[in-house]
């Protein structure tokens, strides 16, 4: 997922002693599995945890939120080039204060006792998502959903409950998320971030 990008603001946290100490960087490239920074002209004084092989917790600060993950020093300071390894699959994303809401139009299904009922979105945020749905629902009922994104991007399963009906068009429904695993969180933090980016 393309969350990285060069020039954004990075952050290594590493222990010295019995403190933790935080090191301001910029993205200089990214690669497939690895990003090169630039280094602040302080960074001789904890050269020593930055030799190949030494362990790192960088933060990046996205649009979207706050990314995290743990690294390895790839190639130290002392070399041409600093750089850490990144495996995008151990990332973790963190939505900041301002949590996008997106108009789109993707597939859920409702999973009720009487059966599937197949709808349409046409809002998605990261703690409730809008439909249209000509089948009544009455307020706080829960039920299992299906949220079918398209592409690769997969379907997040969750289970949901009605918060709003719309006061004017009564078939417009508001369902928050009661529970969704942290993978199926995660997949549909990226979906929206690159939903975003696409039709800026």
């Amino acid at each position: 997922m393309d969350l990285i990008k060069k020039g954004q603001r990075l952050t290594l946290f590493f222990q010295k002693d019995s403190n933790m100490v935080e090191m301001s960087c910029t993205v200089e490239e990214v690669y497939e599995d690895r990003l090169v920074l630039n280094l602040p002209q302080y960074f001789m004084r904890y050269i020593e945890f930055m030799q190949t092989g030494k362990k790192l917790t960088a933060k990046v600060f996205s649009k979207l939120g706050t990314i995290d993950f743990n690294a390895l020093v790839i190639t130290s300071p002392l070399e041409e080039i600093f750089s850490i390894e990144m495996d995008q699959n151990a990332m973790k994303l963190t939505p900041g204060k301002n949590i996008p809401v997106i108009q789109a139009i993707e597939s859920i299904d409702i999973i009720k006792e009487t059966g599937v009922i197949k709808l349409k979105t046409f809002e998605i945020s990261t703690d409730h998502l809008k439909f249209y749905s000509d089948e009544p629902f009455t307020k706080d009922e829960t039920f299992d959903c299906n949220l079918i994104l398209p592409d690769d991007y997969g379907i997040i399963k969750f289970k949901a409950a009605v918060s709003e009906i719309d006061p004017v068009f009564d078939n417009e429904y508001t369902i928050r998320y009661l529970n969704m695993t942290e993978d199926d969180r995660q997949t549909l933090l990226y979906y929206m971030y690159m939903y975003g980016s696409t039709t800026d």
